[in-house]
C-alpha cells in the first residue's frame, strides 16, 4: 500500500462527493498546501469511510485557498478513500483506520508509519483528526494529554472535551508526540451545520498565531473515559425495550440520547437475557461489568453514576468496536 503525496489541488477534488475521492486520488493521500508560515496544521479526514463531514469541510477550505496562499502550511491526509466509495466505516478485509497508528505487521500499519515519517519531517503547529458519531452526541473534542495547549486546541471547537488513553492506537495519540493533537467529533455525518462548524474551526486554527498562555483551562468541561462497553458479537440486538423480546439484548430506543448526561444509579438501559451479553472494560483491559451494570428481573440497569459518550445504535459498530464509553468529569491537571 503506497502513500501518495501531492502539493497541488486536483480540480476534481474541489467539487466531487466523498464517494468519488478514491477514483480521483487512487488511495490514501497526503496533500501539502504551502502557506505563508511553514509551521503546518495537519488535518485528517475519512479514517472512517462513512464519516464524511471532515471531507466536505476540507473541500470548502480548499475552495477558499485554491487561488491564494493560506496563512500557514496545511497538510491534509485523506484516509480510507476505498471505504468512502461505498460509505462504510471500513471494508470487511480492512482494519479500522483509526486503530493502525502503532507499529504492526499490516500494510495499513506501514501506511500509518509512512504518514508519521512525513509529518516528522515537517514543522507542525497542530494536528486535527475529524470524525463523526453514529449516535446522538453534542460536538466535542478528544485529547490524549491534559496539557493546556491540547485543552485549548480542543476547547476552540467545543467546551466539551474528552480525555482518553484507550484505545491508544489512534492517530491523535501518535501525533501527540509531535504537536498538540485533537480528535474532533462533529455529530452525525454530512449534516450542513456540522460541515460549517468544522470549516470555521479549521479556519480558526490555521489563522491562530500561537496558543494563548492565558487560556483558562477551567472554562471548559473535561471528561475522562474510564472504560468502554462491549457487546458480545454473537448476541442478537434490537431497540424495542421489550422484556419478552427474542433478542439477547433489547435496548431502549433512546439509548443514544443519554450521551454526555449524568446517568444515576438504577437507570434502565433495556432488557438482557443475561449479563454475559454486555461487557464493561476499564483502561487496563480489566472487566468491570458488575461495577457498571446489574440485572433486575431482566432489566439492565446502571450500578453506579457515570456519564455515557458515543453510545450508538449502530449494531455493527457496537459489536466491532464498542457500544460507547463510560466517563467521569475531571479537572485539567497540567499547565
Amino acid at each position: 500500500m503506497q502513500l501518495k503525496v501531492i502539493e497541488t489541488i486536483p480540480d476534481d477534488v474541489l467539487k466531487c462527493e466523498a464517494k468519488d475521492l478514491h477514483r480521483i486520488l487512487g488511495g490514501p493521500t497526503i496533500m501539502h498546501i504551502k502557506g505563508t508560515n511553514p509551521k503546518a496544521v495537519f488535518i485528517s479526514c475519512l479514517l472512517h469511510g462513512n464519516e464524511v463531514t471532515g471531507f466536505y469541510a476540507i473541500q470548502r477550505l480548499l475552495q477558499s485557498v485554491v487561488n491564494s496562499k493560506p496563512n500557514r502550511d496545511i497538510i491534509l491526509f485523506f484516509g480510507n478513500t476505498l471505504a468512502a466509495q461505498t460509505g462504510e466505516r471500513h471494508l470487511f478485509n480492512q482494519p479500522d483506520y483509526n486503530r493502525i497508528w502503532e507499529v504492526g505487521d499490516l500494510p495499513e500499519n506501514k501506511l500509518a508509519m509512512d504518514v508519521l515519517s512525513y509529518a516528522k519531517e515537517q514543522s507542525l503547529f497542530a494536528c486535527l483528526d475529524i470524525h463523526n458519531n453514529s449516535g446522538k452526541n453534542p460536538y466535542y473534542g478528544c485529547v490524549n494529554f491534559t496539557d493546556k495547549n491540547w485543552i485549548q486546541l480542543a476547547g476552540l471547537f467545543s467546551k466539551r472535551i474528552v480525555y482518553f488513553t484507550e484505545p491508544s492506537e489512534v492517530l491523535s495519540n501518535a501525533f501527540s508526540t509531535l504537536c498538540p493533537a485533537v480528535t474532533i467529533e462533529a455529530g452525525l455525518p454530512g449534516k450542513e451545520e456540522g460541515i460549517i462548524t468544522v470549516l470555521n474551526y479549521l479556519k480558526t486554527i490555521i489563522n491562530l498565531d500561537s496558543f494563548d498562555e492565558k487560556f483558562d483551562a477551567f472554562s471548559v468541561d473535561v471528561f475522562h473515559t474510564i472504560g468502554r462497553i462491549m457487546v458480545e458479537p454473537t448476541c442478537s440486538v434490537d431497540f424495542e425495550d421489550k422484556k419478552e423480546s427474542t433478542s439477547d439484548l433489547s435496548f431502549s430506543p433512546t439509548i443514544d440520547e443519554k450521551n454526555f448526561e449524568i446517568v444515576p444509579k438504577f437507570t434502565h438501559f433495556g432488557y438482557a437475557k443475561n449479563l454475559d451479553s454486555v461487557k464493561a472494560i476499564n483502561n487496563k483491559d480489566e472487566i468491570i461489568t458488575e461495577d457498571i451494570f446489574f440485572l433486575k428481573e431482566g432489566s439492565l440497569q446502571s450500578n453506579r453514576i457515570f456519564i455515557p459518550a458515543m453510545f450508538t445504535k449502530d449494531i455493527f459498530i457496537m459489536k466491532e468496536d464498542c457500544m460507547g464509553y463510560i466517563m467521569e468529569k475531571m479537572i485539567p491537571l497540567k499547565n
